[in-house]
């Protein structure tokens, strides 16, 4: 790139990173939403919800990455032109393409980018966050008891605590066990610990009593100094680890293991995650060539061009919202998943065909016809003759 293409490139550089930035963090507190049962319901701190959302970070940027460069290009290129520093490449006789060439540039590295992410950071971020929330889930201990309140997280285990001292000792300890209806169990300690042994999580209790209903209907009552309770009877033990598709690699994708049930009855759903990987980071060419659409390839106006950009975005929403569509269709039909390449490849070769004329090669007459006026008209920058001398 020679001086002016490298000033423009350096003028993308920076709206692209506030606005990726800015989009990935709303995606970010959007998606977050969803895991606040860790704070309220598993007792998890606010470094664990961050720490949870963060490792979603990648696969966000990835997905809002076409929209920043729109923008990015779109507000520059149009601040670009509107300050007549664009018409200083035309006077040089620089084609549109040439103009267009730092964005292209950004958007090849935007795409290499998105790739990455797209094969190896996504499924490494998303299997750690898979596991971190199948282990709080499973994590049975930590989410039957909270200071002052009534319990009953599965059927047959109610737990109170008046106290939760910070070492985690529980004070004024109240535990309903009716998981045998005919014969419920009340265990009544003054301070007790949660504790997790090989053999599953158990509860330490001290100085209580167990309340037994005897099979005659009499109630037997036993003191204790010292107790053990076993939580492992209540536990969910059937819970099992499963990686969805978007948390796979790429090989996974593609070679599925068919000895497991699951990625046997969905080889479809898997080759299409593969293609949607493959194919999203050509969306950032046709991010780009919309945005020069909507800027390059009409006349100049002062008073800016909202209406082609609306217009461009709106053919960008389309084509996002068309190629996550396909996801279900190329799952029932695999020969479908040509759509994935094509349908980003033919935006881009439609976007771009006004570049792809040498503005010398273009006709007056021709002009209107293709893409508008691509040069500023002399009247939009100069004043008239006859103004002037009124002046």
């Amino acid at each position: 790139m020679n001086k002016l293409q490298l000033y423009y490139f350096y003028q993308l550089v920076p709206v692209i990173s506030l606005i990726l930035i800015g989009l990935t963090l709303i995606a970010l507190l959007t998606q977050s939403l969803s895991q606040l049962d860790l704070l309220f319901e598993r007792g998890q701190s606010a470094m664990t919800f961050i720490g949870i959302s963060f490792l979603a970070t990648p696969q966000i940027m990835a997905i809002v990455m076409p929209v920043a460069l729109f923008l990015a290009v779109a507000w520059t290129y149009g601040r670009l032109h509107q300050d007549n520093e664009i018409i200083v490449a035309y006077s040089s006789g620089w084609t549109l393409w040439k103009v267009g060439e730092p964005a292209f540039r950004l958007a090849a590295m935007a795409c290499l980018f998105t790739l990455a992410v797209n094969l190896f950071v996504q499924p490494l971020a998303l299997r750690e966050m898979r596991e971190r929330l199948f282990a709080i889930r499973a994590d049975f201990a930590s989410s039957i008891v909270r200071e002052g309140e009534f319990r009953s997280t599965v059927n047959g285990l109610m737990v109170y605590a008046r106290k939760i001292d910070r070492n985690g000792t529980l004070s004024g300890i109240l535990i309903s066990d009716t998981k045998s209806r005919s014969q419920p169990v009340m265990y009544v300690a003054q301070r007790g610990t949660i504790a997790k042994l090989a053999s599953g999580p158990v509860i330490y209790l001290q100085n209580g009593s167990v309340q037994r209903k005897l099979a005659d209907g009499k109630v037997e009552i036993v003191g204790f100094s010292s107790y053990m309770l076993e939580l492992k009877g209540f536990a969910d033990e059937s819970a099992e680890l499963f990686y969805k598709p978007s948390d796979r690699f790429l090989s996974q994708l593609l070679v599925p293991d068919l000895t497991y049930y699951w990625d046997r009855d969905h080889v479809g759903d898997l080759l299409a995650e593969a293609h949607r990987r493959l194919a999203g980071p050509i969306i950032c060419f046709s991010a780009v060539a919309l945005a020069l659409l909507a800027i390059l390839g009409g006349p100049f106006s002062r008073q800016g061009y909202g209406a082609r950009v609306a217009w461009s975005f709106g053919g960008l929403i389309i084509l996002l919202l068309s190629f996550t569509g396909l996801l279900p269709s190329v799952a029932n039909q695999p020969f479908l998943a040509a759509l994935f390449y094509v349908l980003p490849l033919g935006v881009l070769f439609f976007a771009t065909k006004p570049m792809r004329v040498p503005i010398r090669d273009l006709k007056p007459n021709r002009v209107g016809k293709i893409a508008g006026l691509f040069l500023p008209k002399r009247s939009d920058f100069q004043p008239k003759r006859g103004k002037a001398n009124a002046l």
